[in-house]
């Protein structure tokens, strides 16, 4: 009898327990989405079609130019997403180009940074964190062109890195050096990037970890009890 009860109850009163061990269990392992500490990372403020050269800003003091000149694209098929993106070398091939933003950040804290991008010529490429190169990040962009199609966000490519930060104030500067005439001397050279983002997942805080295992031990307890008053029950 008491075997039949046991049975009984194990098919049926703890999947409640069960599904509320599974859904606080979730809260322990989901993860949490942190904001893009990046400003206008899809450079959607600057103003499409200009030219912008070193000393200059793009938008008004976010994206800065540091050497040589930078051109805004707008629409396709130059734009992974929105209505802008950054084109580095579409003003002065053969030089280096470059563009910086300040971040503010938590000395120690691991922030993921992904970008797309798209080049129609050899170049290369660095992407740099105060001054130094970020470990993984591409050395150049790959050249995917830009077809006379409605839209080639298809052709760009996502990348993603990793840094730690050393400071509470994190430069990321993207250059590049486009060799347009390595394989076609007439032609300009673009590399393009688009929809920036820097994000970190914070941990749980520690008071959030304790309720959590405490409505878990609670929940095991109950269900224990359950369990028990069943069998004496029977």
């Amino acid at each position: 009898m008491i075997s039949q009860t046991y049975t009984a109850f194990a098919n049926r009163k703890p999947l409640k327990t069960v599904g509320l061990l599974a859904a606080a269990a979730f809260l322990c392992t989901a993860p949490i989405h942190a904001a893009n500490i990046v400003s206008d990372g899809g450079f959607e403020a600057a103003g499409g079609g200009n030219e912008y050269f070193a000393g200059h800003s793009i938008d008004g003091g976010t994206w800065n130019v540091i050497t040589g000149a930078v051109f805004i694209d707008s629409g396709d098929p130059f734009v992974f997403a929105g209505t802008n993106s950054l084109n580095l070398t579409g003003v002065n091939p053969f030089t280096a180009d470059a563009v910086s933003q300040t971040l503010a950040t938590v000395v120690g804290d691991v922030y993921t940074l992904n970008f797309w991008a798209n080049s129609d010529s050899p170049n290369t490429f660095s992407l740099l964190e105060n001054g130094v190169a970020i470990a993984g990040a591409p050395t150049s962009i790959l050249d995917s062109g830009f077809p006379g199609a409605v839209t080639n966000s298809s052709l760009f490519t996502d990348y993603s890195e990793t840094f730690q930060a050393t400071t509470n104030s994190t430069t990321l500067t993207f250059s590049d050096i486009s060799n347009p005439s390595l394989t076609n001397p007439n032609q300009s050279g673009s590399v393009l990037i688009d929809n920036v983002s820097v994000q970190i997942a914070p941990a749980p805080e520690p008071g959030s970890i304790v309720l959590i295992s405490t409505g878990l031990l609670a929940l095991a307890v109950a269900g224990r009890k359950r369990l028990f008053a069943s069998l004496l029950a029977s």
